[in-house]
Parts: structure tokens; sequence; C-alpha cells
């Protein structure tokens, strides 16, 4: 089957490999006409060992479900309608219930949107000072607009989360989260032997709303996030050596920001290596007045969940371990080690996790309903 991948081996060198925990059904073009059952089933444990003052300590373990029904109208649209249920182990209530409906359009072969429940969170393989692998489960769900796009040299994902409607006189905020990924791969040998990409991330957060009754001013902020990534082949048992800069800036639009902060910026570097199995990353990431507007507490200038906690200048060696399998076709195991050394605080918090990921589709009927 033809099927449209969204996630090229270049994403992979910025960070550590998440193509194993995908679960969004990807548009295949000859299922014209094809009414399919498609269901997402993910376990997962993670268990934060964090002693600091920016991320909670704690353990997430359970599983989601995503029953589906996916209709092709021809070849170009894919409607979809189910339900994500999730439940995290001890509870005796599901943590998540949310419906999924989506219209996935291909307005050609290289650009596609999607309206309704989006290729959300960990799909949208922003580097993680941006925006948190942890949403995977804390929102496993996201609903906007979205576009792809997937050119030879130039790949990008456009969207906007809409996390919060109000209506007149709502005594609640406007929220919505908007972002962009886009890479461009540069021509073959602007290093030899090397593939080399300019990679740009952009995550901005609006709250307001000019209909409803919200007694704080309209807030706009933004973190944009700009560098290089090269990868290197070597056919042995390391398939590939790699390296990313990133230089990221924080600007909040509005007259006050988080803690007074309306201005910072960081610069995230590493190295990586990746064999048929394995991910390794090892980082660097140095912020100064950074505020991670969706992206990992843990780097972040002021503490996202403590009051009165500002530390201007933070310091981070990451290290990240990935552990991959695939069974039987459609179901993918990963192991994830992650290590943050605070070089300031003289401190280092982990969080391991699993993840069992298994996601089929059944072919119910082939009928032109339109």
């Amino acid at each position: 089957m033809c099927v449209s991948i969204f996630c090229a081996s270049i994403t992979a060198v910025a960070q550590i490999n998440n193509e194993f925990r995908y679960y969004y059904p990807e548009f295949e073009t000859d299922r014209a006409n094809q009414l399919l059952f498609y269901v997402a089933n993910i376990n997962f444990v993670k268990d934060n060992e964090y002693k600091n003052k920016f991320a909670w300590g704690h353990t997430l373990i359970g599983y989601g479900i995503q029953p589906s029904l996916m209709y092709y109208a021809g070849d170009r649209l894919r409607l979809r309608v189910g339900v994500f249920l999730q439940q995290y182990s001890g509870l005796n209530y599901y943590s998540e219930v949310r419906p999924v409906l989506s219209a996935h359009l291909r307005l050609s072969p290289s650009v596609d949107v999607i309206m309704g429940s989006l290729r959300g969170h960990i799909h949208h393989d922003v580097i993680e000072p941006l925006l948190d692998y942890e949403r995977q489960y804390v929102r496993p769900v996201e609903n906007g607009l979205q576009f792809l796009f997937n050119r030879p040299q130039l790949q990008a994902d456009v969207w906007v989360d809409w996390e919060q409607f109000i209506q007149e006189g709502d005594k609640i905020p406007e929220w919505f989260t908007a972002g962009v990924r886009g890479e461009y791969l540069l021509a073959d040998g602007f290093i030899p032997a090397w593939s080399v990409s300019v990679p740009v991330n952009i995550i901005a957060v609006h709250r307001g709303g000019e209909v409803s009754d919200y007694p704080e001013r309209v807030q706009t902020s933004i973190d944009i996030a700009g560098g290089l990534k090269a990868e290197y082949s070597l056919g042995r048992r390391f398939s590939n050596i790699g390296f990313f800069g990133y230089a990221i800036a924080y600007r909040n639009l509005n007259e006050a920001g988080q803690s007074g902060v309306n201005t910072g910026h960081a610069w995230y570097t590493g190295l990586t290596a990746t064999s048929r199995r394995t991910n390794l990353m090892a980082g660097y990431f140095y912020g100064k007045d950074f505020v991670a507007l969706r992206g990992g507490g843990i780097f972040q200038s002021v503490s996202p969940i403590r009051d009165n906690v500002y530390i201007p200048v933070r310091e981070l060696i990451t290290i990240k371990v990935g552990y991959n399998r695939i069974f039987l076709e459609k179901i993918k195991f990963s192991f994830l080690f992650e290590g943050y050394y605070d070089v300031r605080d003289n401190r280092f918090d982990f969080a391991p996790g699993l993840q069992i990921v298994f996601n089929p589709s059944f072919f119910i009927t082939e009928e032109e309903f339109f």
C-alpha cells in the first residue's frame, strides 16, 4: 500500500526518535470507498524521579484506547469518528473520555489538511524544550486545524490546537496553542557525505478573547527555535551519527509575563547515534529567563509548579537512551530512559518509561456512499 508518512529519517536527529510511539492512522491512498475499523491501544509506564522545583516527580501508569471508524470518500478524503479513553492504573474511572472526529483531506500528493482531531502531541516532532513529550499522556487528543507538507526538501507541520472555547459572557478565557515545525533539507554536498537540514520550531500560546468577561488582559507569548542538524550514515553497528544545535528565544507580546519575565533565550546542542533498535542522545541546554510555554518544565527559569520560584540561568546536561522493537508489524515496543543533570544545582533527575502501541485496522466493506 502507498502510505503518506510525514516523519522522514532526518526528523530523528535533533532528539530521540519517537516514531515507535506514534499511533495516528496515516492516510492510505489506495483505500478509496473503503470503510475500516481502526483501533489504537497505548499502554504506558513513565516514572519521573524528579526532586527539582520545576517538574513534579510522579509515576504515570495506565493505558489509552481509541476505537474508530474510518471511511475513505474517494482517494482524497478520509472521515474518522471514534472515542479516546484513558485510564490510569489504580483509578476506577477514565481520566480521559474524548470524542475523536476528523476530516483528513489530501489537497495534493504533498499537502494534507486535517480538521477536527489532529495528528497531535508527540507526532509534531518539536524539540522537548518547546513541546513536552508527556503531553502524549496529559493531552492525548488535540482538536483544531492542521496543515502537513511533505516535499523532497521541505517538511512542515502547521497547526492550531483550540484548547478552550468561549461564548459571550463566559468567565473563562479563550485558550489555544499554535505551532510550526518546519525543516528544509539542504542540497547534497553542502557538507560532503552529510545530510544537513535547517529546522524551525515555533510554539505560540494565546489566552483571552473579546466576548468573555474574563477579568485579566489578553496575553500572547511565543517560543521560537531555529538551528542546524546534520546526519552521517555509517552502515555499521550504528547506522548513523548526528549533531544538532538550536538557538531559542522566548517573547511575551503583552505587558506582563510570568513572574515579570517578558524576554529570554536559550541554546540547545547535542549529539545522536542510531542503530537498528537503539537511539542515543546527549545534549547540553543553557537558558536565561527562558519560559517553556508548552515544553518540559525542567527547562524553565520560571517554575510552572511552584509559586515565586524563579532561577534566571538554567544549565542542563540531558541524556536519552531508547530501545525499540516491532512485533508482528502492528505491535511497537519502546523503552526510553531520560536523564537530566542540573549543572548549577549538582542534581541528577531521571525518568525511565515503557510503552507498547498496538494499532491495527480491519476492513469492513467497500461501498461508494457519496
